[in-house]
């Protein structure tokens, strides 16, 4: 039966820190294959082979029939049967793992394996210039408002990613090209896949000697993989007196099962969780939650549990989470809490911020702190909140023909706002920003979308800006919305006045027809500005700059700052990536 093995170049690589044991093999393949249908196809334990070309190596091998109702199928008894293998190659100092309709078998062997160096995986052939033809990223932000992953795809994306991007983003799979060779890498499950007609189990294992040497030989030597965040190890992090001070879980892979019917959440006494309940549970975990220690906050209440910290690992352990029940057709029943600890869907922030913990790996944006001085000139302290007393000073008289001279919305028009051509008030309902200002006078013209948050005291937690960036984030995409999507906001909001009083929506264009020409203005120029504005007269600059001196000279700041920098640090990236302008209008 080996010698009929046909097998696609995929697989699992880890480090043998010792070899496996006959007995632990054996009761691995019992385990997973406690609901096979029938005999074995195969059951093969620590059978040794040698390759034509001499490479010795040790193989363990289990087959078999398993059954299950089709995917497109609930409720019948109907069932189809396929067959599920796994197979184990060790050779020399290293174990290979290839497998179909087996789950995570690797975690039998813990004892026995560790995967590869992070960054020497990571630069896998980076020495012979290979070329990136397409990479998945994940973001190291903690916020739930930007885009958390996205995949890039081009001929050669060498030269053509940007560094404000990449320093910040976790490469979870690429795909590259060595000459007529194609690897696509995925670190985060140590795997290897070459591009290639399937082989018997000689060439296959001749393969896997070669994978195994380059993984080690490799050198640090790939420019682009070298702009991507620096991998660094959880535990000299906190050896280094870090902290982590927020965790952000990131559950849309069971929320996507539970949303197309596949799954369902299931409580403790065995009922099902209502629509109702489905939308509060995944909602209440889209939202950092602080980190105190070895204790889970959210909203500032102490949840049951515990958070533990091993070599490489944050390990999280919740009441709740243990409680709900994934349950999936062919698949055994797992808790939301068993599947976070094997998973790892989450990233932690630390209260040194430019570390972050994603997916079993620590990794250092080694930017940042370059970075400051551009973070500070974000903050423009240029116009005058002094006055300010309410963000827009409800309940509103049904005689205003403008905002109360003592409200945010009030000086963001007269300060701001004030030069430009045309102003709209977009706030309440879809609301794509609070205000849109159109300059079509200048040489250069611009359109700015202005989000304002006013607070009666200063504030430098992350709540409060978490909420005007995720506000602003969310709608980031309407700075490149087509004319046809203005004319339906004119149509059913802009053409009216503000909420029951004379207060104009637009000012400065009668009719569409004006604002229309306004917007065929910026679209039709090449150089035109867009621009996203932050109105946070909560902020002082200088305080910040005193916060941002202190990471400059190596010291720890407040772990609220630390969030807070990484909000405004996401804030600017994901302007720069699509093409705005980033400003925060502040206190001196």
């Amino acid at each position: 039966m080996i010698g009929n093995l046909s097998l696609s170049k995929n697989a699992q690589f880890y480090s043998l820190k010792k070899q496996l044991s006959k007995k632990s093999v054996a009761e691995a393949f019992k385990d997973i294959s406690k609901n096979r249908i029938g005999n074995y196809l195969i059951n093969e334990v620590k059978e040794s082979h040698i390759t034509n070309s001499g490479n010795k190596a040790t193989y363990s091998m289990i087959s078999y029939k398993i059954e299950a109702e089709p995917s497109f199928l609930d409720g019948t008894s109907i069932k189809e049967h396929k067959y599920a293998y796994l197979m184990l190659i060790e050779f020399d100092d290293a174990l290979a793992i290839l497998k179909k309709y087996v789950d995570s078998p690797e975690k039998y062997f813990s004892r026995f394996i560790d995967e590869y160096d992070y960054e020497k995986f990571c630069h896998f052939h980076g020495n012979k210039n290979p070329e990136y033809e397409r990479v998945t990223m994940k973001n190291m932000s903690i916020s739930n408002a930007v885009i958390r992953s996205r995949s890039l795809e081009a001929k050669s994306l060498n030269g053509i990613l940007p560094s404000t991007s990449s320093s910040r983003s976790i490469p979870s799979n690429f795909r590259m090209n060595i000459g007529q060779e194609s690897y696509t890498l995925t670190p985060s499950t140590s795997r290897v896949s070459h591009r290639d007609k399937k082989s018997k189990i000689n060439e296959w294992i001749d393969w896997a000697f070669e994978v195994k040497e380059e993984i080690k030989s490799t050198k640090n030597s790939s420019e682009f993989i070298s702009n991507f965040a620096s991998p660094v190890q959880l535990k000299d992090v906190m050896g280094r007196g870090c902290k982590v001070v927020a965790i952000l879980f990131d559950l849309s892979e069971i929320e996507d099962k539970v949303a197309s019917g596949v799954a369902v959440l299931q409580k403790n006494d065995g009922t099902q969780f209502s629509a109702k309940e489905i939308n509060r549970f995944f909602n209440q975990l889209k939202a950092p939650m602080l980190v105190d220690g070895e204790v889970l906050k959210a909203k500032g209440i102490a949840l049951t549990g515990k958070i533990s910290y091993s070599k490489n690992v944050i390990t999280v352990r919740n009441r709740i989470l243990d409680q709900v029940s994934v349950i999936e057709s062919g698949l055994p029943d797992y808790t939301v809490g068993s599947f976070i600890n094997k998973k790892k869907p989450f990233s932690a922030v630390f209260d040194s911020p430019n570390y972050s913990y994603f997916s079993k790996s620590c990794f250092e944006d080694k930017k940042l702190l370059d970075n400051i001085q551009s973070i500070l000139n974000v903050f423009d302290e240029n116009y005058d909140f002094s006055n300010v007393e309410s963000e827009k000073e409800k309940p509103h008289d049904a005689s205003l023909t403008r905002f109360p001279d003592k409200s945010l919305f009030r000086a963001v028009e007269d300060n701001y706002c004030n030069g430009h051509d045309i102003i709209i008030c977009d706030d309440m309902n879809d609301e794509w920003a609070d205000h849109i200002a159109i300059d079509k006078s200048s040489t250069t013209p611009s359109i700015t979308f202005v989000h304002s948050k006013f607070t009666k005291k200063d504030t430098y937690g992350a709540s409060a800006f978490h909420e005007v960036v995720a506000q602003a984030l969310k709608n980031i995409g309407r700075t490149q919305a087509e004319k046809g999507l203005y004319k339906i906001k004119y149509d059913n909001e802009w053409s009216k006045n503000y909420e029951g009083t004379k207060i104009k929506r637009v000012n400065g264009a009668k009719n569409w027809s004006e604002l229309e020409q306004a917007l065929d203005v910026i679209e039709q120029n090449p150089n035109s500005i867009k621009k996203i504005v932050l109105a946070t007269p909560f902020l002082k600059k200088a305080k910040l700059r005193g916060e941002l001196q202190k990471l400059s000279n190596g010291q720890k700041c407040k772990p609220h700052y630390v969030q807070l920098i990484w909000l405004i640090n996401t804030f600017i990236s994901s302007c720069k990536d699509f093409g705005v302008q980033a400003h925060i209008l502040c206190k001196p």
